[in-house]
């Protein structure tokens, strides 16, 4: 672990592992808490829960497939030319968005939101596997300041992207999942 040819592996790992609470339990969550969603966020419901209506699981899947490649190719791309810049700017934001979407969003619920038990269990080892990379990439402060700021842009446009392009998939396979009339 001295190396970040180990370290890189962890964006799409912790990533993953992550992800996994929200693919399992975003549709029941939803189901069980419905109306409090409703009324805790009336504009714009999380996972994409106010986009999708017929496939909620499938459909986030699919966003977080996409999402896991886009990671792993970031790991590839950062060991393939030995520049963590992009990767650490990538896990970075992966960390914030566990502080700032999952933990402070169920303690503004004041419950169980998807995502917030692996939040809570990945977020100590993935700050030491962040100050580890720092460790070897010796980053000054202008730098983590610069890739704080890219992480923050890259969760700010990504998640809505992905949210809206989850609302072409759901109909999709809302369509795909029809008896075809050519049977």
């Amino acid at each position: 672990m001295e190396t970040m040819g180990f370290l890189v592996w962890m964006l799409p790992v912790i990533f993953m592992l992550h992800d996994f609470e929200e693919i399992i339990m975003a549709e029941v969550w939803d189901k069980r808490f419905h109306e409090r969603i409703m009324e805790k966020f009336p504009k714009r419901r999380p996972f994409g829960l106010g986009v999708n209506y017929a496939w909620q699981t499938p459909t986030l899947s699919i966003a977080v497939a996409i999402e896991f490649v886009l990671f792993s190719l970031v790991s590839l791309l950062s060991v393939a030319c030995q520049s963590y810049f992009l990767w650490f700017c990538a896990y970075l934001g992966l960390l914030l968005h566990m502080v700032f979407i999952h933990i402070l969003a169920s303690l503004w619920f004041k419950g169980y939101v998807p995502g917030v038990v692996t939040s809570a269990i990945l977020l100590v080892p993935g700050i030491f596997y962040l100050m580890k990379a720092q460790s070897i990439l010796k980053f000054d402060a202008p730098t983590l300041m610069l890739a704080g700021g890219i992480g923050i842009a890259l969760l700010a446009v990504i998640l809505p992207a992905l949210h809206a392009f989850m609302g072409v998939t759901d109909r999709w396979l809302d369509r795909y999942s029809r008896p075809s009339a050519t049977r």
